[in-house]
């Protein structure tokens, strides 16, 4: 899902270009591609051979030829045995084109399923009352992908300063005039308040 995030893969592949080891970290990016939604898994159920979201995301990243280590969070003896497990199935170049390809579909998938076309590029900052307008759009659209309402409203409650949360929004308009996806960022920014405040299950 974040190929071209950070670094990204042009980043691994120059890294691999000087000789250096690359160590991955969140390979199942922080739990999130564990429990997919419904859309998301009934693409994995059309695999000829069946993997858990959590494998699929390990074998990707072990199928990478740059990548020397990969360090996903455990939190039960269960979750060691089955990393352990893919771990040990694992090789550079195992994914078959069908897989691969599977893979690619699932990734479209849940970028469409991303309700705000934000790229996290930061022209809109900074805003004049302190939003973190970048931060709060990609939380909410997390919530909606990966169908983590629970953990993104956690992380907006107890992470966030008052001060860059989305009700200090005065729509002065700013951050309209530097947007490159014309994304009415006001508009999303009440809405992404009024999701990440509610309580879970409402």
């Amino acid at each position: 899902m974040d190929i071209e995030q950070q670094a990204g893969r042009r980043g691994l592949q120059y890294a691999a270009t000087k000789g250096l080891a690359v160590v991955v970290m969140e390979p199942v990016r922080g739990g999130l591609l564990a429990n997919p939604p419904d859309l998301i898994q009934a693409l994995w159920s059309q695999a000829r051979n069946i993997h858990s979201p959590v494998d699929w995301a390990l074998q990707w990243v072990w199928d990478q030829a740059e990548v020397s280590l990969v360090l996903s969070g455990m939190s039960t003896l269960v979750q060691v045995r089955e990393n352990l497990a893919s771990a040990g199935r694992s090789k550079i170049g195992s994914l078959s084109s069908e897989e691969q390809a599977l893979i690619t579909q699932v990734n479209k998938k849940y970028l469409t399923m991303s309700p705000i076309p934000c790229t996290g590029c930061g022209y809109c900052q900074p805003c004049p009352q302190g939003v973190r307008i970048p931060a709060v759009l990609e939380l909410y659209n997390e919530a909606v992908m990966y169908n983590t309402s629970v953990h993104s409203r956690f992380v907006y409650a107890h992470w966030f300063r008052p001060e860059g949360k989305a009700d200090r929004c005065t729509r002065c308009g700013q951050c309209l005039q530097h947007c490159p996806q014309s994304i009415p960022i006001p508009a999303w920014l009440e809405k992404a308040q009024y999701f990440l405040c509610q309580e879970d299950g409402k």
